[in-house]
């Protein structure tokens, strides 16, 4: 029998007891379909029963369908480590002892939000799935001076160890450490890096749209990553990335742990500015079984939340052809091509219910007007009589040389500046250099596509 409960603050809870309801609802509708079994076995014959047997097992696996549904529905959320944390620890006493029934208390000191938990036989305690922030760490137990923890930040999917020890003394004498010896991760096997807010702020990302997978070559195994694809079907300036020597179609990308890839599995479809990433998880190697579905890594960016204070941020990026330097082609008295880019926008945070529910949001502006300067010889008319002297180039015969393409004579001409004719194996002989081609050596097919435009 499976019993759900509902509580309401300030209501009285009440309790639905499924088993009952299923008997009520398939016991009425056995009721009414034995009913409608004896009135079509009295009008049918013996063909109605079999057809009213269907029925029956229609009816009631719809009920189960539609039970089930309701079950899905109302059942607490399943929080994956993907998006979330773990923070773990073992309270002792001064001896070393584990200390049992210790009450903890975590608070994420940006929220106000906390939990509470106790410790076990062995001292040791747990608190999953946490959202990430900073958290203070206290635990008291009678007879012991509080012990507390400050400052511990909790990154997603990480698994974080704060270990306590209990002093003898008054319970309303805290003792508060305020760091700690780093220690080896011993929780978690898996490999990666994480990008946290500092990094996104105080290194340079660059890029045309400040894009922070340009920090994922701070992994280990990871290559620089570049930019592939057209501007048609890159238009949002994905990178990629191979790690550990896979393919980049290997890897995974995520935002919340959300799938963020692109149908072929090589780009990331939506790209959150850099100013709304709050951190950057990449799994390399060893990961947990949630992210299977990958051979390479596993990239899933945690956007910013709301706090307990109001905040927000304005940001605008600029770059105009004015400021920039001429190409190598592009010289005076050629005009610069106009290029205006801007990448502005702009974030708003704060609470709806202060210690309970906050809200983030932001909003990106990409304003990207790019002139071009191309440097392209036309030929003239003069082309297609075979006069190819505004070329200035050197046109050889290729009717001269040898069959390599070496020791070919330059086109000939006469006194007057017209073409020498050519023998029957289309050599001339006489005359001076130039790029003019003579009309006896013209293509026929070309001859007559001429004659037609």
């Amino acid at each position: 029998m499976v019993s759900v409960v509902f509580v309401v603050p300030g209501l009285v809870s009440f309790r639905i007891e499924w088993g009952d309801v299923m008997r009520k609802v398939f016991g009425s509708s056995s009721l009414w379909m034995r009913r409608m079994k004896n009135f079509h076995a009295m009008s049918g014959g013996e063909f109605a029963a079999p057809a009213a047997a269907s029925l029956v097992k229609l009816w009631r696996l719809s009920m189960a369908v539609l039970l089930g549904a309701i079950l899905l529905g109302i059942s607490p959320p399943v929080m994956g480590q993907a998006v979330n944390a773990t923070l773990v620890g073992t309270v002792t006493d001064s001896s070393g002892a584990a200390v049992s029934n210790v009450k903890v208390t975590i608070m994420e000191t940006n929220t106000g939000i906390s939990r509470t938990s106790q410790t076990n036989e062995s001292g040791n305690y747990v608190f999953p799935d946490l959202p990430p922030g900073t958290y203070t760490v206290t635990a008291e137990q009678s007879g012991f001076k509080r012990a507390s923890r400050a400052g511990v930040d909790v990154i997603v999917n990480t698994t974080q160890r704060v270990d306590l020890v209990l002093q003898p003394g008054n319970i309303s004498e805290t003792i508060t450490v305020e760091a700690e010896t780093l220690s080896l991760q011993t929780e978690r096997a898996d490999v990666g890096e994480k990008i946290e807010l500092t990094q996104l702020e105080e290194l340079p990302i660059g890029g045309p749209v400040r894009n922070f997978q340009g920090l994922l070559a701070l992994a280990p195994g990871t290559v620089r990553p570049h930019r592939d694809h057209s501007e048609f079907f890159n238009a949002q300036d994905s990178l990629s990335t191979e790690v550990n020597g896979q393919s980049r179609e290997f890897n995974q990308l995520m935002i919340e742990g959300v799938n963020d890839d692109e149908r072929t599995g090589l780009l990331q479809i939506y790209i959150p500015p850099a100013e709304a990433i709050q951190t950057v998880d990449v799994s390399t190697s060893n990961y947990t079984a949630e992210f299977g579905r990958a051979a390479g890594a596993v990239t899933n960016v945690i956007l910013k939340s709301g706090t307990n204070r109001f905040h927000g941020s304005a940001y605008e990026y600029n770059r105009v052809s004015a400021l920039a330097a001429r190409s190598f082609f592009n010289r005076p008295p050629n005009p610069v091509a106009r290029t205006t880019y801007n990448y502005f926008g702009g974030s708003f945070s704060g609470p709806i219910i202060k210690n309970k529910t906050f809200f983030f949001a932001d909003i990106l502006h990409i304003s990207d007007v790019r002139g071009q300067f191309n440097q392209v010889t036309v030929p003239t008319d003069a082309f297609r009589n075979g006069d190819l002297s505004a070329g200035l180039s050197p046109i050889y015969n290729p009717f001269t040389g040898n069959p390599d393409g070496t020791g070919r004579a330059q086109f000939q001409c006469d006194a007057a500046g017209n073409p020498v004719v050519p023998d029957a194996q289309g050599v001339q002989t006489g005359g001076t250099n130039c790029a003019k081609v003579p009309s006896q050596l013209f293509s026929p097919i070309a001859l007559r596509s001429r004659s037609k435009s």
